[in-house]
């Protein structure tokens, strides 16, 4: 009996510690798991993500270790698919393990955002408590204001539905109001603002005109036209004019925006927003149609008094008879030199001498702007054309350095190229070079391992790298990868310009400014049909950035934005027939708009500059400007194109053309 005692306390030791090396193992699986089983478990959690197998998942994203840095977002992602299960427990309890296990995640203050929003109608005092944590230790403005709105809207209705008012501080009560103004100052367009509007309106029936009238403009904004004169009767004139106009105009009441512009412009403009003052008057002067243009600015102008004024003059300016511009803008800039506007007035008194051939004045002019304004986008432009005045009238060196200068300060812009053309004597629009391909790649030497980029990169979670990182040329690579080439481009432009210094062109960000998306395509035809490469790349960047789906207003269609009726022409005579939709396709429209080019060219005596002119102004206008435009040279033909458009285009389409060459020249 003994003997059998003690043999069954020997099995059940030994089944005790095998369960226990079994539960260990299984622990330290979980916890530390192979790098690389993380990797194979995260990409297939994303696949099926990707795929819409939200289940499966959410599965596999739980079997993340917990030691991989990985782990917080993977719960994020869990509590993403409960989103897209509808299962709103679960992505409540993935988002409470977030920011509880992994405070200092930079997902945990989004997801206790997202929490207070999942329980706020169930459980106020907790969505409160998330909020106010999110308000105060948020380093991402849009999720404070938010948070600071939810919360007041929280303790708004408490105050709206309490029995016992008066337990509620005025500062309390104030608080609420300051919330909500808050976001309505900042974000009338936002996607909280009505829900704000609303939740104010409800909390104060008697507000204060000001705030009336940001309720007012948020309704606006939301085109909730009779919500937004609703609340017009809470406000005074002086404050509200501007939005009641908008509101007028969207209506199509132009006897009312007629009357209450002029009045706001004469009697209340230093109460509104500049740009809602702004907004006002382009609205009264469009009311009257483009041949208006100037009569209407010139009647806002005499009686307009105060704030404002000087861009009711600036419009005046563009609009005026050619003979009077001059006079014009030499008034504006001696009235308001210092105005959002002087620099603009001195630019338009500067081209309007060199038109008029006032060349030492122009010299002055010019030599005054790079002197105020430095840092002017503008001064490539100013220091070009003072290299040209010195170079055709006073000193050959000096307009020399202006060309270099404007090569080593700014060597991506339009006036670089034309500087270097003049310093090379190179007289032709174009050259024959070849250009080396290069693939767009990550545009920063790769991160360290203990970087939670490097684990993103290396499972390919593009829209958590977006999340972690604040840098638009990597958010332009991620939107790259993921194909969606316009908004890189755009991304990667306006971030390349608010460099002040530019990078080498080796520098890798370049490809993401300017890609060699379609490059195959590009470089085949336009060898076929004898046209530059580099430029036909320029023009499917300025036409479409790149996205063979684009389609204009007008119905132009795909990557270089051809006309159906002029594409089917074009086809018809070449023996090229395909029905309209086909246009879409990048092969073929890469064909059919270097054909239509080459035709245009051919007819404009293999002219590139008339032939990009022509390709956005029409070839009738371009022939047209020729024969009746004065003009010594190509710049100068450039710079008097009437059409704003046209001549913008020209400079940037050739600007695209000088960076391709400029960046991948063999």
């Amino acid at each position: 009996m003994y003997v059998f005692k003690k043999n069954n306390n020997n099995i059940i030791l030994k089944i005790s510690i095998f369960i226990v090396f079994l539960l260990a193992g299984f622990i330290f699986a979980k916890i530390f798991q192979p790098q690389s089983k993380t990797i194979n478990i995260y990409q297939q959690a994303l696949r099926d993500y990707d795929n819409g197998n939200y289940s499966n998942s959410y599965y596999l994203f739980s079997k993340i270790g917990y030691t991989s840095s990985l782990k917080p977002i993977a719960i994020y992602r869990q509590a993403l698919c409960a989103r897209a299960l509808g299962d709103k427990k679960s992505e409540l309890r993935r988002y409470q393990q977030l920011f509880n296990n992994y405070p200092s995640s930079k997902l945990s203050i989004e997801a206790k955002y997202l929490a207070g929003q999942l329980v706020i109608d169930d459980n106020p005092n907790l969505a409160s408590r998330y909020f106010k944590s999110v308000a105060k230790y948020s380093s991402d403005s849009d999720y404070k204001i938010a948070a600071e709105f939810y919360n007041a809207k929280i303790l708004s209705s408490k105050i709206r539905y309490s029995n016992k008012k008066k337990i509620f501080s005025r500062s309390k009560i104030a608080s609420v109001e300051k919330s909500f103004r808050s976001y309505l100052e900042q974000f009338p367009d936002g996607r909280l603002a009505v829900n704000v509007a609303n939740t104010w309106s409800k909390f104060n029936t008697n507000m204060k005109s000001k705030d009336a009238t940001l309720v007012a403009k948020a309704y606006y904004m939301a085109e909730m036209y009779d919500n937004a004169k609703a609340v017009f009767s809470k406000t005074k004139l002086e404050d509200s004019w501007a939005i009641q106009a908008f509101t007028a105009y969207s209506t199509h009441d132009y006897n009312k925006v007629k009357t209450l512009t002029e009045q706001g412009v004469s009697k209340y403009s230093k109460n509104i927003d500049i740009s809602d003052y702004k907004r006002a008057v382009d609205n009264y002067i469009k009311m009257f149609g483009d041949s208006e243009n100037y009569k209407s600015a010139s009647k806002l102008f005499s009686i307009a008094k105060g704030n404002g004024k000087d861009y009711i003059w600036s419009l005046k300016c563009d609009n005026s008879p050619k003979e009077a511009k001059y006079s014009c803008y030499k008034d504006l800039y001696n009235n308001y030199p210092n105005s959002d506007y002087a620099q603009s007035a001195m630019l338009n008194i500067l081209f309007t001498a060199i038109a008029n051939n006032n060349y030492a004045s122009a010299r002055t002019i010019a030599n005054e702007f790079l002197t105020k304004y430095p840092n002017s986008q503008e001064c490539p432009k100013v220091m070009f054309w003072a290299g040209k005045i010195e170079q055709k009238y006073y000193n050959n060196l000096v307009a020399a350095n202006y060309y270099q200068n404007i090569i080593n300060k700014y060597p991506d812009s339009y006036y670089a190229y034309r500087s270097y053309w003049i310093l090379k004597g190179v007289s032709s629009a174009v050259i024959d070079t070849e250009l080396d391909y290069k693939p767009v790649v990550y545009p920063y030497r790769y991160p360290n391992e203990n970087d939670i980029l490097y684990s993103l990169l290396t499972v390919k979670d593009y829209d958590m790298i977006q999340k972690f990182t604040q840098d638009d040329f990597i958010k332009s690579w991620v939107e790259y990868q993921k194909g969606n080439y316009a908004t890189s481009v755009i991304l990667a432009r306006d971030a390349m310009a608010k460099l002040p210094v530019k990078p080498v062109k080796t520098d890798l960000r370049w490809r993401l400014v300017y890609p060699q998306n379609y490059y195959k395509q590009v470089k085949n035809y336009a060898k076929q049909y004898k046209n530059n490469d580099a430029l036909m790349m320029a023009i499917i960047r300025e036409e479409s950035h790149f996205n063979p789906e684009a389609q204009s207003g007008v119905g132009a269609i795909g990557l270089m934005q051809l006309m159906p009726s002029t594409a089917h022409e074009i086809g018809d005579k070449n023996g090229i027939s395909f029905n309209t939709s086909y246009l879409f396709n990048p092969e073929l429209n890469i064909r059919i708009g270097n054909l239509y080019y080459s035709t245009i060219r051919g007819m404009l005596n293999n002219k590139d500059v008339s032939a990009i002119a022509a390709y956005n102004g029409g070839i009738g206008s371009v022939t047209r400007w020729k024969s009746t435009l004065k003009y010594n040279d190509t710049d100068e033909f450039i710079e008097k194109i009437p059409y704003e458009e046209t001549k913008n285009y020209v400079v940037k389409v050739f600007r695209g053309y000088w960076n391709y060459t400029r960046i991948y020249q063999h």
